[in-house]
């Protein structure tokens, strides 16, 4: 079921400022005055006490007033906001499915001059308040620090009866290097390091276990020597270096499922348990795990045949519990006929993919071909989830135009049985390229699939960077335009050499920024925040100047990322002796901006030293700083 109001009797959102009470309308502050107070049980749980506390605050930040926090122990009266199933709730007799709605899902309703917002004691009631709180009365959060709560000093709602229940029960948002849990949580995210008990917890993975665990559960050191044949036979010999498992042995089935039981009984507050594939290649070619690839035709077989094995030997045990596994790369194909358990859940990695189209559409070869493969797990799958990615982790501050298909490729994924999406942004830095504005747009439709991208991005800018939106709108439509127009595929491992970057678009890029700079003028607070952000065009612009540089060859990060980004190292183009002026120009408020800013990686697996960075660069491009 898709996360939408069943009913938003008309335009619930703002029915404020009027001068007489409407048929229906409930006032719920006027003048600096309220009758209501907010209900809740004495022994709720730490989330709804946490949703409370959340609507006292930004109820008194709306409207100047107050409410009180009371026990359902208390008299009942006719002026209430009734959080969670109470007492009160009760005595009102409005009816609610709360197994139907689950853990997260809530109802938001008026019962004649009372308001109920009531769901699942683990998210939901808290989730509901952030519901009526954004939904109903327009407060944003955009990112850490920033945010809009409306000032109303009337505050009045119609008839409401609103149910969400999310589609997702998985929804991570791997972003900014230090995660805030009430961000998280206003944007009922359900799955971040930040996220504690007052938040209702989140979706745990075991410590150890949360991606790429077969060197974990049979290390190499441990087992190899005596036992080679745990390891994958790969030619005709056994690998103890960029090895997989035998997946076919049953030792190792039996040593991986004792291990994830252990983690199990040790980890009670874990959810998610991974048995997958290390990160690299070579699967075994041993008879019995070829016998299982040739049946079923894809090497994820004899991984599944593992994983089913642990997930059936710990399911009595720990039926609250779920084995994950990888469809990642060389397993990433379904199979014919076996079918994973239903405590198994299968993470489907979409890595080597084109992010500037959506998925539905995008005529890419390797878009296509994982389409197929989301497609075969579907139908076989009934606890799929989704690995995806949503920067550029060669180049952290490259432009890189996939914020018009985050919205789409959720809808996407949730059509063909997505249960849960983990997105990898920008996740070990803060600053990255607008981190920000994909992190609100993913969060918007990750709750709620049917969430309009296209609002999300405007009321992002607006809210975020104030009158300098609309030139950095321009700019964000410049770049996508571009890929769409001229259907330029673009990967996750990205340089400044790719089509989808020339020095005609950085230049008007660089126009379109200077021009948000000029707005933000005298607003320290934005205009830092426009600085910050016209990083990622001045990095292009430096990036691609070293391109221009007569003679001299682009050098590679490493060799393997090379590959793995399908580049070559190669001879640089003439120069362009504007883009070079206009590069000249740019050096030092990029480096400035760059020296104060949080960035601590411009790629994923390199930490960057800032002062070699700008000294190698200045060289490169023949400048010389006083």
């Amino acid at each position: 079921m898709l996360c939408m109001p069943t009913s938003f009797c008309a335009a619930v959102v703002f029915c404020l400022l009027v001068s007489n009470v409407s048929a229906g309308e409930l006032v719920l502050a006027e003048n600096g005055q309220s009758a209501y107070k907010i209900v809740v049980a004495d022994n709720a749980s730490p989330s709804t006490k946490h949703g409370a506390d959340e609507l006292q605050m930004f109820f008194e930040q709306i409207t100047g007033v107050k409410l009180p926090i009371v026990s359902d122990q208390q008299p009942q009266t006719a002026k209430e906001i009734i959080l969670g199933e109470n007492a009160h709730l009760k005595a009102i007799s409005t009816p609610i499915d709360f197994a139907a709605l689950g853990n997260e899902g809530y109802v938001i309703r008026t019962v004649g001059d009372s308001l109920v917002i009531a769901g699942g004691s683990l998210r939901g009631n808290m989730y509901g308040v952030y519901g009526l709180l954004e939904d109903h009365w327009s407060c944003r959060w955009f990112a850490p620090g920033a945010s809009h709560i409306p000032k109303m000093p009337r505050l009045a709602i119609n008839e409401i009866d609103d149910r969400q229940v999310p589609a997702l029960e998985y929804r991570s948002l791997c972003i900014f290097k230090r995660s805030d849990g009430d961000w998280c949580a206003r944007n009922r995210m359900n799955s971040s390091e930040a996220l504690d008990e007052k938040h209702g917890g989140k979706v745990t993975f075991g410590d150890n276990f949360f991606c790429h665990t077969f060197a974990h559960l049979v290390p190499v050191d441990k087992y190899f020597d005596a036992h080679p044949e745990y390891f994958s036979l790969v030619g005709g010999t056994r690998r103890k270096v960029g090895t997989q498992l035998c997946c076919t042995n049953s030792d190792v089935i039996r040593i991986c499922s004792e291990a994830i039981y252990k983690a199990m009984q040790a980890q009670p507050d874990a959810t998610v348990f991974s048995v997958s594939q290390n990160d690299d290649v070579f699967p075994c070619e041993c008879p019995n795990c070829q016998a299982l690839v040739e049946q079923e035709g894809t090497q994820m077989a004899p991984v599944l045949h593992l994983v089913n094995c642990v997930a059936e030997a710990v399911e009595k045990d720990f039926p609250d519990k779920l084995v994950e596994t990888l469809a990642y790369q060389w397993t990433r194909k379904p199979p014919k006929t076996m079918r994973p358990r239903p405590n198994v859940v299968v993470r489907l990695g979409s890595i080597e993919c084109c992010f500037t189209h959506p998925l539905k559409t995008c005529d890419s070869e390797v878009n296509q071909r994982f389409r197929s493969d989301l497609e075969g797990w579907a139908k076989v799958s009934t606890r799929l989830w989704i690995w995806d990615y949503a920067t550029d982790f060669m180049h952290y501050l490259l432009p890189f135009p996939n914020q018009r298909v985050r919205g789409p490729n959720i809808h996407f994924f949730i059509d063909n049985n997505v249960k849960g999406i983990f997105e990898l942004d920008t996740y070990n830095t803060d600053d990255g390229e607008l981190t920000a504005l994909g992190g609100y747009i993913t969060a918007k439709c990750l709750w709620n699939p049917n969430y309009d991208a296209d609002l999300a991005m405007n009321e992002f800018l607006d809210g975020f960077y104030g009158k300098a939106a609309t030139p950095i709108r321009a700019y964000l439509d410049l770049i996508h335009d571009r890929v769409e127009r001229e259907n330029i595929h673009v990967g996750i491992w990205a340089g400044a050499e790719s089509p989808h970057l020339n020095e005609e678009l950085l230049t008007k890029a660089d126009q379109l920024w200077q021009q948000a700079e000029d707005l933000a003028s005298g607003q320290p607070e934005l205009l830092d925040r426009v600085q910050r952000s016209r990083m990622s065009v001045d990095y292009g612009i430096m990036e691609r100047a070293r391109l221009q540089v007569p003679q001299r060859s682009w050098p590679p990060a490493s060799s393997n990322i090379l590959e793995r980004a399908g580049l070559q190292a190669k001879q640089k183009p003439p120069a362009n002796e504007a883009f070079l002026q206009l590069a000249a120009a740019r050096f030092k408020p990029f480096c400035d901006i760059l020296d104060r800013s949080s960035i601590v990686r411009l790629h994923e697996n390199i930490p960057t030293d800032k002062a070699a960075y700008r000294r190698d660069l200045a060289k490169e491009l023949g400048i010389e700083e006083k």
